[in-house]
C-alpha cells in the first residue's frame, strides 16, 4: 500500500477543517435559532404591550365587551390576537386568530394548538380587567430560523473548497524540502556515501537527514571493513596457494623417493593451512550476520568448556602439554546463548592456547560465577603477548612477531567477534605462574524469559 505523506496531510487537515465548520455551523445554527426565539418572543411582549397601551388610550365606554371595536387585520400578518373585556365575555379577534386549546385567558408564554397549528402565545391584562393575547405560528418561528441559518452559512459554501485549495498549494509548498531531499538521493551514485547537506535543510527533517547520514557513516565503515577484508584475505591466501604450488614443482622433479615424499607432506601441510583459513574466513563472515536473538537457549557452560578440552586432547598430548579444567570451576554456570557460537568461541580459544603452549608446559580452562556474571578463562604457560600489543591481537590477520607457530591471524578475531554479539567484554592479562597468556571473557547478566537448557553431554 503507497502511504503518501502529501494525501496524509490533504485528508487530515481538510477532514479537520471540514468537521470545525460543521461543528460551528451546528452550533451557529442552534445559537442564531435560540436568538431569534429570544427576539420574537420579546416582539409578542412588545406587541401585547402596545395593544394594551393603545385599549387605554380609548375613552370610556368605547370598549366595554358589546359594542365592537373595529382594528384593521389581514390574514397575512404575521402576529394575530384577540382581546377579553373586562366585565363581559366578549372577545374581539383578528380575522387569522385560531380557536387555541385550550380557550382560556393564561398570562404569559404557553404553546398551544390550533387549527392543527402549533401557536407561541403570550397574554397579559392591565388594570382595567383588559386581556390581551397575541399569537404567532411555530411553522413561521421556525422557518425565519432556518432562512437566518441558511443565510449565515453561505459563506461556508464558498470557504471550505477555498479553504481546501489553499491547504493543497501550502501542503505541497511545505513538503517541497522532502522533495529535494528526495531527488538529491536519487542522483547520487551507489559509491557516493558523502553526508547529507544540512544546511537548507528545515529543522523537522534534520533528525532524518542525520539518521541517513548516520547509516552512510556505517555503511561506509562497513564496506571499508570488507575492502581490507577481502585485500587480508587474499594477501593471506595466496602464501599457502604459492607455498602448495611451489612444493608440488618440487615433488614432480624430484630425484629420489625421501625428496618426493617430504615435499608432499610439505603440500598437504600447505592444504591444511589454506584450509584453516578458509574455514575462519567463513566463521568470521557467518558472525559478521549473526543476530544473538537467533536460536537462544541456555546453555552450560561448564559443559562446553569441558567437551572443548576433551576434543583438543589428542593435540595438546602430542604435544605433552597438560591441558585440564581448572577446580575452582563452577559447574552450575549457565548463560543465554547459541551453543555452536559458544563452542566456536572456546575451541578457538583453547587451539590458540595449546598452539602457541610449548612442550611440556599447561593450560588451563575455567568457568567461574561472579554474582550474576559468567567469567570464562584460558590461562597458558606459552610465549604470552608483550602488553603493547594485547589490543592489536583481535584485529584480523595480525600476528605476534617472532610466533613460530603457523597461523592465520583470525582466531581471536572471531573470539572479539562472538564476545561482541553477546556484550562480553574480553581482557588480556598474565597466564600461569605469571608466563604466558590469560584470556578473560565476562558474559553480561542472561534474561529472564529462556525456553529450554542445552546439556551438551
Amino acid at each position: 500500500m503507497n502511504r503518501s505523506l502529501r494525501r496524509r496531510l490533504l485528508v487530515i487537515l481538510c477532514g479537520s477543517v471540514v468537521t470545525a465548520w460543521l461543528a460551528t455551523a451546528f452550533f451557529s445554527y442552534l445559537d442564531t435559532k435560540r436568538q431569534i426565539d429570544e427576539m420574537l418572543d420579546t416582539s409578542l411582549i412588545q406587541s401585547v404591550d402596545f395593544l394594551l397601551a393603545l385599549l387605554d388610550q380609548l375613552p370610556p365606554g368605547e370598549f366595554d365587551g358589546t359594542s365592537p371595536l373595529e382594528l384593521e387585520t389581514g390574514k397575512g400578518q404575521m402576529l394575530v390576537y384577540r382581546i377579553w373585556a373586562s366585565d363581559s365575555n366578549s372577545v374581539i379577534s383578528s380575522p387569522g386568530m385560531p380557536m387555541l386549546s385550550p380557550d382560556i385567558r393564561k398570562p404569559g408564554f404557553s404553546d398551544r394548538d390550533g387549527d392543527q397549528e402549533q401557536w407561541r402565545v403570550y397574554g397579559a391584562g392591565n388594570e382595567s380587567g383588559l386581556f390581551v393575547e397575541v399569537a404567532q405560528r411555530h411553522e413561521f418561528r421556525a422557518a425565519f430560523a432556518e432562512n437566518v441559518a441558511t443565510h449565515i452559512m453561505h459563506p461556508v459554501w464558498f470557504a471550505v473548497p477555498l479553504l481546501a485549495i489553499l491547504i493543497w498549494f501550502s501542503v505541497r509548498w511545505g513538503l517541497a524540502p522532502l522533495q529535494m531531499v528526495a531527488e538529491n538521493v536519487e542522483r547520487r551514485s551507489a559509491s557516493n556515501l558523502e553526508p547529507l547537506n544540512l544546511q537548507e535543510a528545515p529543522s523537522e527533517i534534520r533528525p532524518l537527514l542525520d539518521a541517513l547520514n548516520r547509516l552512510f557513516a556505517r555503511i561506509n565503515a562497513l564496506l571499508e571493513k570488507e575492502r581490507r577484508f577481502t585485500a587480508d584475505a587474499a594477501h593471506e591466501l595466496r602464501t599457502p596457494l604459492a607455498a602448495i604450488k611451489t612444493h608440488a614443482q618440487v615433488a614432480c622433479q624430484a630425484r629420489n623417493e625421501g625428496e618426493h615424499k617430504q615435499a608432499i607432506e610439505s603440500v598437504i601441510q600447505g592444504t591444511d593451512r589454506a584450509n584453516r583459513v578458509v574455514e575462519q574466513l567463513l566463521v568470521l563472515a557467518r558472525l559478521d550476520h549473526q543476530n544473538i536473538s537467533d536460536s537462544q537457549e541456555r546453555v552450560n557452560l561448564m559443559k562446553l568448556v569441558v567437551q572443548g578440552v576433551i576434543d583438543e586432547t589428542p593435540r595438546a598430548t602430542a604435544k605433552r602439554v597438560d591441558l585440564g579444567v581448572s577446580e575452582e570451576t563452577d559447574k552450575e554456570a549457565i548463560i543465554a546463548g547459541n551453543a555452536d557460537l559458544l563452542n566456536i568461541l572456546i575451541r578457538n580459544l583453547l587451539d590458540n592456547a595449546v598452539r602457541y603452549t610449548p612442550e611440556g608446559g599447561k593450560v588451563n580452562a575455567s568457568v567461574k560465577l561472579r554474582g550474576d556474571r559468567v567469567i570464562l578463562q584460558i590461562a597458558d604457560t606459552g610465549p604470552g603477548i608483550p602488553p603493547e600489543r594485547r589490543e592489536r591481537v583481535f584485529d584480523r590477520f595480525y600476528r605476534v612477531e617472532g610466533s613460530a607457530q603457523q597461523g592465520c591471524g583470525l582466531g581471536l578475531s572471531i573470539v572479539s567477534r562472538i564476545a561482541e554479539i553477546y556484550g562480553a567484554s574480553i581482557s588480556l592479562g598474565d597466564g600461569l605462574d605469571a608466563e604466558g597468556l590469560a584470556v578473560t571473557v565476562t558474559f553480561p547478566p542472561s534474561p529472564p524469559l529462556i525456553p529450554k537448557c542445552i546439556d551438551n553431554e
